[in-house]
């Protein structure tokens, strides 16, 4: 079996970004992930975590005509790793840093310890990033523009007994949010003048942060997973036999 040894845990921790050739994208997801309060317990059953399934809706992975009026949105197309194989890695090392003994689905638990298999299905893991009409500041002479952002993350987490062939936990957990904010500040008189603006503004947000939000809400995702399999698995309350 192929463990997630401390080494690599924060190798990955690092550079959660490995590079796949089979997509072009710019944009990486990952995110530092908090360790638990204390030393890691070390649990007795391993754990095997399959490839996540991704089930997101069509209009969430590829262009349509529905994403043209949107300054972002975040298609399968934008991400240097497919979506599926980033998460499934985050979580991996979400539980080995937890104290579980990690395997994922391309190896194999040897022997006849019994052990413990998770599944998920990423329902939803989307951001949109869309213009808002401007904004003038009373009494100045500058000019907001703004977007509106919508961001929802949905991932079902299946926990299964392997050695009993029971499911023990099935959960899904989702984290949303939509707002607006300011993006740029640029000068009123150049830009009712119809000037260049590029020596004029001031922008706040860019794609980046557009991918930090679902960084930061897939952390949180993750995060209640975590706690949630941690309780369910206490070493001392686990019979693995029944």
């Amino acid at each position: 079996m192929k463990n997630l040894s401390l080494k690599f845990v924060v190798t990955v921790i690092a550079t959660l970004a490995i590079i796949i050739t089979s997509c072009s994208g710019p944009h990486v997801i990952g995110y530092s992930i908090d360790p638990l309060d204390g030393l890691p317990i070390k649990y007795a059953a391993p754990v095997l975590v399959r490839n996540f399934a991704d089930k997101r809706p069509v209009r969430e992975r590829f262009t349509s005509d529905e994403t043209e009026d949107f300054d972002f949105y975040s298609l399968d197309k934008h991400f240097k790793i497919p979506v599926d194989k980033s998460i499934t890695k985050a979580f991996q090392i979400e539980l080995a840093n937890a104290g579980f003994e990690v395997a994922d689905a391309g190896n194999f638990i040897i022997g006849e310890k019994p052990y413990i298999r998770i599944s998920g299905e990423i329902l939803h893991f989307n951001v949109i990033r869309k213009k808002l009409p401007d904004t003038p500041q009373y009494g100045k002479k500058t000019l907001w523009k703004r977007q509106q952002f919508t961001v929802l993350v949905t991932i079902k987490i299946k926990v299964i007994n392997a050695k009993a062939r029971k499911l023990i936990m099935e959960h899904t957990y989702t984290s949303n949010d939509s707002f607006d904010m300011r993006s740029e500040m640029i000068d009123v008189k150049a830009y009712t003048e119809g000037k260049l603006l590029e020596k004029s503004r001031w922008q706040s947000t860019d794609n980046y942060y557009s991918v930090q939000l679902l960084n930061d809400h897939l952390k949180h995702v993750l995060f209640l997973a975590r706690q949630d399999i941690v309780n369910l698995l206490s070493p001392v309350e686990l019979k693995l036999s029944e």
